[in-house]
């Protein structure tokens, strides 16, 4: 996809807002509701004023579109500096798979000691097994976030690592880990019903 320009970015959200003129809609363009993020690999801009909150008031996603001229809601919690990014039309869906995703992560958190000793298995060859773009697919991490990263550093187009390599740029980009957990949990899924299968168990 071709990159926009900044001006053009501010200029195709400032379309978005509903009920506005159109030289309002340029006056939009240049005013401070633009706000720039890069956060999480994708260079956006999201509208201060083109936002939906969410019934309990705590969660607001903002209209956003990317530096290739994507559209996407951006959902925030109070006092978190990084959003989530939802590529659906709708901002209620958008706040729904953020809190699912925040939900998720505190899990896979909870359990972030042997993200770290797995990691620094797979970098000594002490454990050894694959990660997949469908452990990438299984993780709570935002779609464009990992499509962002993985295009970033020449992967775009990769759909399997070694482990050792998933490891190494986690020092690099820490969300990896979560990528980890969930080739973690593949894995041992797969291996316990190997066993199983041996044995002539049930899996």
């Amino acid at each position: 996809m071709t990159k926009i320009t900044h001006a053009a970015a501010r200029t195709l959200l400032a379309k978005q807002r509903q009920y506005t003129s159109l030289l309002d809609k340029e006056l939009i363009a240049v005013s401070d509701d633009m706000v720039f993020d890069k956060t999480d690999w994708v260079p956006l801009y999201f509208d201060r004023g083109n936002a939906v909150t969410s019934d309990c008031g705590q969660v607001t996603a903002y209209r956003a579109v990317t530096l290739k001229g994507e559209h996407l809601w951006m959902v925030f919690t109070p006092g978190k500096a990084r959003g989530y990014h939802a590529d659906c039309a709708d901002p209620f869906e958008a706040i729904d798979r953020a809190r699912n995703a925040w939900a998720h992560r505190r899990a896979v958190r909870q359990d972030w000691a042997a993200v770290e000793a797995t990691a620094r298995d797979l970098i000594w060859g002490r454990q050894r097994f694959s990660v997949t773009v469908a452990d990438l697919e299984a993780s709570p991490l935002c779609t464009m976030g990992c499509a962002g990263f993985r295009n970033a550093i020449g992967l775009g187009g990769v759909t399997r690592i070694p482990g050792w390599m998933a490891a190494v740029l986690m020092k690099v980009e820490p969300q990896m880990g979560f990528v980890i957990h969930a080739a973690m949990t593949r894995t041992r899924a797969t291996r316990a019903a190997d066993a199983a299968a041996l044995v002539g168990l049930p899996a």
